[in-house]
This record gives C-alpha cells, sequence and structure tokens, in this order.
C-alpha cells in the first residue's frame, strides 16, 4: 500500500516543506530571501553601470 504525501510547497530559500501556496517556511527565510534580492539587484545596477561606462570610454577613443 502507498502512502499519499499531503498537498504542499517548499520554501524557496532552504527547500522545508511547508503549506501549500506558501513561500517561506519562516520569517528568517523571509529575510535571507529579501536580502539575497536586494544584493543581485544591486549587482545587476553596477554591471550595467560599468558597461555603459565601457561604452562611454570606447566612444571616446574612437574605437
Amino acid at each position: 500500500m502507498t502512502e499519499r504525501v499531503p498537498p504542499h510547497s517548499h520554501c524557496i530559500v532552504c527547500g522545508a516543506a511547508i503549506p501549500e501556496g506558501e513561500r517561506f517556511c519562516s520569517e528568517k527565510c523571509r529575510m535571507e530571501y529579501e536580502r539575497r534580492r536586494k544584493k543581485a539587484a544591486t549587482l545587476q545596477w553596477m554591471l550595467a553601470g560599468a558597461l555603459i561606462a565601457l561604452g562611454v570610454v570606447l566612444m571616446l577613443r574612437g574605437v
């Protein structure tokens, strides 16, 4: 006989089983997710800025 696993989701940070439709298992995981999201956004802006600066330098050099 097979046992059925009740419907559930997994925390997007740590992977713990949580009630279906939830995203996080705790406030700690929610805060960690927000910290990572903000860090990723900052890195994306820095990369965009570096690419723009590189483009300006190349335009000024006439390449």
